[in-house]
């Protein structure tokens, strides 16, 4: 009796111990299921969240949450996801980065720049206008220089004479233009005035100056350079036109020519479609124009149209 007694014991206290076991696993598995489920439904939202890869110019960090990078020649301004340092990235290099697109800003998550390149060149001065469909001419510390446009350049609603800001790079021939912006247009003027830099020499008479310049050319399509050394005397003439100056004459020569040509010393070619000259330029003075304060020797910077028989000066400024 007492050995029925402890097997029945036994077993109950077995079946309260199984029953216990079974009520602890479901307290333990519950919890878990609802940890899985949170974990997929982040799952699902960073899959939901594209992850975008791109590359610019880094142009400098605005804030200590916020950088700005340049794409196709726009600046863009990114904010930084946690983790993410700009502290060893210069400003103007070129950069690789991923980022998210966010509800006020793109987010970025990373960014490096880009083994091996050379940031891009800054540059500030004014916009002279075209030399032809491929480059223009931008005054650039204190002197007219020749670029290349870049495809993404846009340049069609440059007015000259502002003053822009741009970077690029240096090229074979000439430096390429990357992007160009404006800073400032400048105000009035006359629809077919021109506008030019030089050297101011003196009067030449009571009626006119002389002026030495240096100025880009482009070349007619008959016009060639490939058998005038740097620094020969030539001789030629040229047309003003929407994209520029145009030679539709050069030739070295061992004196003055006569009649209605230019003379001056080939710097030398720009590229294949455009070189720089030295030369000195006579305008008449035009109504109302007074150098009594500018000395001989001064660089300067003028406006002018084109008259019957000579340019006519209508501003002389000291630079």
């Amino acid at each position: 009796m007492l050995k029925k007694t402890g097997v029945l014991a036994a077993l109950t206290i077995c079946a309260a111990l199984v029953l216990l076991l079974w009520s602890g696993c479901r307290s333990v598995e519950e919890p878990v299921e609802e940890v899985e489920a949170d974990v997929e439904e982040a799952l699902v939202e960073q899959n939901d969240q594209v992850i975008l890869e791109g590359d610019g110019i880094f142009v400098g960090q605005i804030d200590s949450q916020s950088v700005e990078i340049e794409i196709d020649g726009r600046p863009k301004a990114f904010g930084l996801d946690e983790g993410v340092s700009v502290a060893d990235i210069s400003d103007g290099s070129k950069v690789i980065f991923s980022f998210h697109d966010a509800a006020d800003r793109p987010i970025l998550q990373s960014i490096e720049m880009i083994d091996g390149a050379d940031p891009y060149l800054k540059g500030e001065g004014i916009y002279n206008g075209r030399i032809d469909s491929r480059s223009v001419e931008i005054e650039f510390d204190g002197q007219p220089k020749a670029f290349a446009l870049d495809r993404k350049a846009e340049v069609d609603n440059l007015v000259e004479g502002s003053r822009v800001v741009f970077t690029y790079e240096e090229g074979e021939y000439r430096p390429l233009l990357l992007s160009i912006e404006v800073v400032e247009a400048p105000v009035g003027g006359v629809d077919d005035e021109l506008k030019g830099e030089g050297i101011l020499i003196g009067q030449s008479d009571a009626h006119s100056l002389e002026i030495e310049r240096k100025r880009a050319f482009g070349l007619d399509k008959e016009v060639t350079v490939e058998d005038i050394e740097d620094g020969a005397t030539v001789a030629f003439t040229f047309t003003e036109t929407a994209q520029g100056a145009i030679l539709d004459f050069l030739e070295a020569v061992d004196e003055p020519l006569e009649g209605e040509i230019m003379h001056g010393t080939l710097i030398g070619q720009i590229d294949s479609q455009s070189v720089e000259i030295e030369y000195i330029q006579v305008f008449a003075i035009g109504q109302g124009i007074s150098i009594e304060d500018i000395e001989p020797g001064s660089e300067i910077s003028f406006t002018y149209q084109e008259g019957p028989h000579r340019p006519e000066l209508t501003s002389v400024t000291a630079r």
